[in-house]
């Protein structure tokens, strides 16, 4: 069993399982440890998964994912965790972006890196999105528990979200992009590729290359770099992104006191 390079050991079933604290501040001392993980979904959490998950007692959990993937793949928490929970309450025919080029055939690694950039710029500012973003910036402040975001991979949606954390606790451009970028090496991801082009083949009919669902499993550089430049386009800044999202300076200074240590 390897671990995050942060002493987390991977969990089975719980794909990127990882804490993303650790990083310098530019306000002093460092985002705290034990404190901010992310991850994919854990719904084929092992049970000695599960049960770490559940010793971790997360006060507060974001679950990135749309309607129609929760209902698929329900998570495994008890049903007292519903309350710890944020998602949104979209329908369950909305799906993510790259999934109607499978199913039409229609979808290509070029294809797949416009998907993507379109998605990273327009995600802060989705009508789903966005709401669910301001909650769980929101939320934050007054967590004095450990965090949980995840999605489904753990690479997108989360690595967007941890990156406008990680940019209110004052972690450098730099520490952020390395951050995001780890996803790429996280070894259960690389692996579902393979299974991840049969199930497209039994959903759609169609086969599905290899190479194209490693593409559609990987992180770029590109991808970060268009969601904190639209942000910037449309906002001015991120920091006031976050100021209307209502993490103004006053509750990100709270932020900082509950994730900084010296």
């Amino acid at each position: 069993m390897h671990s995050d390079g942060g002493g987390v050991p991977a969990l089975p079933g719980v794909v990127g399982f990882r804490d993303f604290g650790g990083v310098s501040s530019r306000y002093g001392g460092h985002v705290s440890r034990d404190r901010l993980y992310r991850s994919g979904t854990p719904n084929s959490a092992t049970q000695a998964s599960v049960e770490h998950l559940l010793g971790l007692d997360f006060g507060l959990i974001a679950d990135l994912r749309f309607a129609g993937e929760r209902a698929e793949e329900p998570s495994p928490w008890p049903s007292h965790y519903e309350a710890r929970t944020l998602f949104h309450h979209g329908s369950e025919q909305e799906e993510p972006p790259h999934i109607a080029p499978l199913r039409n055939g229609t979808m290509d690694e070029a294809t797949a890196e416009r998907i993507y950039i379109q998605f990273y710029r327009d995600l802060p500012f989705d009508p789903l999105y966005r709401p669910l973003f301001a909650r769980v910036l929101n939320a934050l402040p007054d967590q004095d528990g450990r965090v949980l975001i995840h999605c489904s991979a753990g690479k997108d949606r989360t690595g967007a979200l941890v990156a406008l954390i990680q940019h209110a606790l004052g972690a450098t451009h730099d520490e952020i992009v390395t951050e995001f970028m780890k996803s790429r090496h996280v070894p259960e991801l690389r692996a579902m590729a393979e299974p991840y082009a049969r199930r497209m083949e039994q959903r759609f009919g169609r086969p599905a290359r290899i190479e194209l669902m490693k593409k559609l499993l990987d992180v770029e550089e590109d991808y970060l770099a268009s969601l904190m430049v639209e942000i910037e386009n449309r906002c001015g800044s991120v920091d006031a992104y976050l100021d209307a999202a209502g993490l103004n300076a006053a509750r990100r200074e709270r932020l900082r006191a509950r994730f900084l240590t010296g």
